[in-house]
């Protein structure tokens, strides 16, 4: 793993390694300024690349979307640099979790060249669904005004995200909590059969239990295991604490 970073100010910090999720959503509640992120430099991925140069016949290597981070092109420069080595460099055109599925879809491949081919098959199949739970973060960043912010807090709007195919896209607008993770749950099961489930969180674990709960028995008589998690630094910035969603491959 090669991480992005998150930065506060003048202070940078690796995420996963410098900065847990709690600590960081603990530091973003208290923010006045959203903070920046930053993708790995060519360097960082060239170093990785020469330390398992002898470990195996290449890499495969897989990031988040191109159209969300510019990791991917640091990617691609820094295998560029490293003689000798066959460097597959997958852009996984998604985030969080979905990365990992493709992680074990590769692992579970007798060579190189199946992983390669196994892994870009499933890059289509890949979904995310994310309801944040508040407006202010987006405002921060810059991609809705302060009035629009203003006006969806006093109604109480749940945005509900989904990403794919490399594309953020507004799926839903539900007033209150309550009714926005029913709306999520169905957005789920619309896309059944799956092959990969997580169920992903920003400090919401008691609910992101409950719905496993609810989702995981009918997944698991399909033969599907659901995971759960808590997304990192990076990915948090945008979404904010108390965010919910999936994190999926369909069948």
């Amino acid at each position: 793993m090669v991480p992005l970073k998150v930065l506060f100010g003048q202070e940078s910090f690796r995420d996963g390694v410098d900065l847990d999720g709690d600590q960081f959503f603990d530091r973003l509640r208290q923010a006045s300024k959203l903070p920046t992120t930053s993708a790995p430099s060519p360097g960082d991925f060239a170093a990785v690349y020469e330390r398992l140069a002898g470990d195996g016949e290449g890499v495969i290597s897989i990031h988040i979307g191109g159209q969300l981070s510019g990791t991917v092109e640091a990617a691609r420069v820094g295998a560029q640099a490293v003689e000798g080595l066959r460097v597959h460099v997958i852009d996984s055109r998604s985030t969080t979790m979905t990365i990992a599925f493709l992680c074990l879809v590769a692992a579970q491949s007798a060579s190189l060249a199946e992983a390669v081919q196994r892994v870009e098959a499933r890059i289509p199949k890949q979904r995310i669904i994310a309801l944040l739970d508040t407006l202010r973060y987006i405002e921060m960043g810059g991609r809705i005004s302060r009035a629009q912010a203003m006006i969806g807090t006093m109604l109480d709007l749940k945005p509900v995200l989904g990403v794919a195919d490399g594309e953020i896209k507004a799926l839903d607008r539900v007033r209150t909590r309550s009714r926005a993770i029913p709306r999520i749950i169905e957005l789920l099961r619309d896309d059944y059969p799956l092959e990969h489930v997580a169920v992903m969180h920003a400090q919401a674990p008691e609910e992101a239990q409950r719905i496993l709960e609810e989702i995981g028995p009918e997944l698991k008589r399909d033969g599907v295991e659901v995971a759960t998690g808590q997304i990192g630094a990076v990915l948090g910035t945008h979404t904010g604490p108390r965010a919910l969603g999936f994190a999926y491959l369909t069948r």
